[in-house]
C-alpha cells in the first residue's frame, strides 16, 4: 500500500502484540520534511517509515498551529508525485496524541485539539484484519 497511514503508537506491533506492524525505519516529522524540501530527495523505491512528531510540532507551534499545518500540508503535497514514484508507505504516528474522528480530524494532545485534518483532509477511519484503527490517504491528499 502506498500513501500516508494515521495511526496512534499504541495500536502498532511492537507494543500490541497483535498490532499493525510498524515499519522498520523511525524519522521525525522536522527530519522528514527537510529531506522531502531537497532539490533531489534521497529515498530508496518501496520505502516504509515511520515519521513521528506531528503532534508535538503542532502543540509547540500554538497559537499558530493552523498556519504550520498549512505549510506542512504545502510541503507534502509538493513532494506527492516523487513519493508516489518512490512507492513510499509512510506511517504517521501519534505517540501520545489520541486522534479523533467528528466533522474534521484532529489530534487530541496534552488538553489541546490540534487540526491534522488541515494536513491530511478527512479520511474516514479504516481497520485492519485484527480490528486496529488508521486512517489511509493518500500522497496527493485529497481526502477532504
Amino acid at each position: 500500500m502506498i500513501g500516508y497511514q494515521l495511526v496512534e503508537e499504541r495500536v502498532l506491533s511492537p507494543p500490541k502484540a497483535d498490532g499493525i506492524p510498524a515499519h522498520p525505519e523511525e524519522m521525525g516529522l522536522l527530519d522528514f520534511l527537510r529531506d522531502l524540501a531537497e532539490e533531489h530527495p534521497e529515498l530508496p523505491k518501496f520505502h516504509k517509515v515511520q515519521v513521528v512528531g506531528l503532534e508535538e510540532v503542532l502543540f509547540a507551534a500554538r497559537p499558530d498551529e493552523r498556519a504550520v499545518a498549512l505549510a506542512i500540508h504545502q510541503r507534502l503535497r509538493a513532494a506527492a508525485q516523487f513519493l508516489e514514484g518512490r512507492l513510499a508507505f509512510i506511517q504517521i504516528v501519534f505517540r501520545r496524541g489520541t486522534l479523533k474522528r467528528g466533522a474534521s480530524l484532529w489530534v487530541e494532545y496534552r488538553g489541546q485539539t490540534l487540526p491534522i485534518d488541515l494536513i491530511f483532509g478527512s479520511p474516514h477511519q479504516e481497520h485492519d484484519p485484527r480490528g486496529n484503527p488508521f486512517y489511509r490517504t493518500n500522497f496527493n491528499l485529497t481526502n477532504a
